[in-house]
């Protein structure tokens, strides 16, 4: 029986999945619960494990593609690996007479022709390799051995045309020059492939055709956008305030807002709220993400249970959170979100609320123990009112940290 592993949906925000490694090929024996690989989502980067004890029959998706939700990547038979040799030729002849009319010259005629087939030079053999039956042919052109590339690791397995033609475009290019060919998408035709051409030259191209680098939106910038488009059509007000707070030795100013907006949520059920199709859904925990620029992007961390939590734990979830390799539960789960930008010296902001949050509080710099903040509040959850009775709260907590 074969089994379909299909790209999972890791957020509510997710559309497509990126390969990032495979951790098995194909003919490999998998157990449930083995990892198959590992997958970015526009949220975080994960395993994917298989449900299945089985056979990686086949591997339908390469490190690197951007695949659909939902679609197969690969397939898991589960059952004895049948080994098939790819490079066996099967000559089937056929004809009008019965293998008891046949004479001895014919006989000898099908024989000869049978081992002239099986005798023949290995330059008119299909090579062998694992890979699709376009780019055996172009390996055969080009007299490339896919199976040592792929021993050698200098071809994935499969291999596919593209990988082939890769191969060839390196021999005419040095490194520096094939990268400018790849972030370019420069078409080598342009080029005279009779030597080794340098990156100089295809600086001295890009310069004369004034041609622009593309450079792809990663999965985490096309969930910022995807998130600022969702933003901009929720019916929002903005309330404009500033609170007192004081410094304390070793904790962040970031940690000890946290802190408060976390008590203050408590009193206010509908800050701890979602709206869910025509269903209001109120968690008793204070959940908030918190805006993390990290070297990989920009983040909606999300701190659970923060009433609960200490100043020293938050601030040490503040400066764990800026390294680690984030999950989905690390960017799910909040509803409420804060951006602080007092860092670089920003007097005040506003901020848009951060997938289905209730609202977020933008805070700027700290100055003689006063911040300003600007509150975004859906209005669909939050009236003024009530909006107004939560951030004195907040205020009178921030004096009390």
């Amino acid at each position: 029986m074969e089994y379909k592993i299909t790209m999972p949906i890791l957020s509510d925000t997710m559309d497509k999945g990126k390969i990032i490694k495979w951790y098995v090929k194909p003919g490999d024996k998998v157990k449930k619960g083995d990892k198959l690989c590992e997958v970015e989502s526009d949220k975080a980067t994960m395993d994917i494990e298989s449900f299945y004890d089985g056979i990686v029959k086949e591997i339908l998706a390469k490190e690197g593609d951007e695949v659909e939700v939902k679609s197969t990547i690969a397939i898991i038979e589960n059952g004895e690996l049948r080994i098939e040799n790819e490079n066996k030729e099967t000559l089937q002849i056929t004809n009008d007479f019965s293998e008891d009319k046949k004479t001895d010259v014919e006989k000898t005629n099908i024989d000869e022709l049978i081992s002239s087939i099986l005798n023949s030079p290995t330059e008119s053999k299909k090579p062998g390799g694992t890979a699709s039956p376009a780019a055996k042919k172009e390996a055969t052109i080009s007299g490339l051995d896919i199976e040592k590339l792929q021993n050698e690791g200098k071809l994935p397995i499969p291999a596919h045309l593209g990988d082939i033609q890769e191969l060839k475009i390196k021999k005419y290019f040095t490194p520096k020059a094939y990268k400018l060919i790849k972030e370019y998408e420069l078409d080598i035709n342009e080029f005279e492939l009779n030597r080794k051409i340098r990156s100089a030259e295809v600086l001295n191209l890009i310069k004369q055709k004034n041609i622009p680098k593309k450079t792809p939106l990663n999965p985490n910038q096309k969930a910022v956008i995807k998130n600022l488009q969702n933003s901009t059509a929720k019916p929002t007000f903005f309330v404009f305030e500033e609170i007192e707070i004081k410094k304390t030795e070793g904790i962040k100013l970031t940690a000890k807002i946290i802190k408060a907006l976390a008590i203050a949520m408590q009193k206010h059920p509908l800050t701890r709220s979602i709206l869910n199709n025509d269903t209001l859904l109120t968690y008793p925990d204070s959940n908030i993400s918190v805006a993390v620029a990290r070297d990989d992007g920009l983040f909606m961390c999300v701190i659970k249970n923060a009433q609960d939590k200490s100043l020293n734990e938050i601030n040490d979830w503040l400066k764990e959170i800026k390294t680690k390799k984030l999950t989905i539960e690390d960017l799910s789960g909040s509803t409420f979100g804060i951006s602080n930008l007092g860092m670089f010296e920003i007097e005040s902001f506003t901020a848009l609320i951060n997938g289905k949050d209730t609202g977020i509080a933008a805070f700027g710099v700290e100055r003689n123990g006063k911040i300003k903040v600007t509150f975004t509040i859906d209005h669909r959850i939050l009236n003024g009112v009530d909006a107004a009775k939560f951030i004195n709260d907040f205020k009178k907590e921030c004096k009390n940290v």
